[in-house]
């Protein structure tokens, strides 16, 4: 009788505890541990995408966050203990810094060390306007390879520093030939969802193109 009279007690929920985490991409998640009635079960989970703000009991709440995963186990009493997980970010503005990486790469050298550029970031684009402009460079508006744009290495991404080109770009051209050199260009292109923001890699490369005649 004792286990019952502790599952009515529960009004709609209470928050037992919060963990708080953050991955290397500067992501937060919170997971919050509730215990609800068993019988409210069906009513009080919530759906994924629901703002922090708009669900969580905690006295402080995120507006930038919205619960990406639910889970339930129930117990004894009529109670059923409920893990809601967060992602998104803690604050009320700004970008964590992007992660750059320098990868060996056999042969992807040109003036420069053998590598690509790799950059992650969190950004709160949409997809279609990340794939418009990947982390931050500018379109070339006439130079095009296979029909695409090309987008240069951007100076810098959520206030983290891009690798210069190892020389400017150039242009020359002669009788039978014609050279251009772009530097750093992106390459690829990839993104997840993240509750309000997309996890974005983009890698760049150095790139010349070569026309010759005759």
């Amino acid at each position: 009788m004792a286990s019952v009279i502790i599952g009515s007690a529960i009004n709609t929920k209470v928050l037992q505890r919060q963990n708080f985490s953050k991955e290397p991409n500067g992501l937060e998640t919170v997971i919050e541990a509730y215990a609800i009635k068993t019988s409210n079960r069906d009513t009080v989970v919530p759906n994924k995408g629901v703002l922090h703000s708009a669900f969580s009991s905690s006295t402080k709440t995120y507006t930038r966050m919205v619960v990406e995963s639910v889970s339930t186990e129930e117990q004894d009493g009529g109670i059923t203990q409920m893990l809601v997980t967060y992602v998104g970010l803690t604050t009320l503005t700004g970008l964590p810094p992007a992660i750059v990486r320098l990868i060996p790469t056999a042969g992807a050298g040109i003036f420069g060390p053998d590598m690509i550029v790799e950059v992650e970031l969190v950004t709160d684009k949409s997809e279609t306007e990340f794939a418009r402009s990947g982390a931050g460079g500018l379109s070339g508006k006439s130079t095009r390879i296979s029909g695409l744009a090309r987008r240069f290495i951007p100076e810098e991404v959520n206030g983290t520093r891009m690798p210069s080109n190892p020389i400017e770009p150039f242009n020359k051209s002669g009788v039978y030939f014609s050279q251009n050199y772009y530097g750093y260009t992106q390459q690829s292109l990839s993104c997840d969802k993240r509750g309000l923001f997309l996890i974005g890699r983009v890698t760049y490369a150095e790139e010349i193109f070569t026309i010759t005649s005759g």
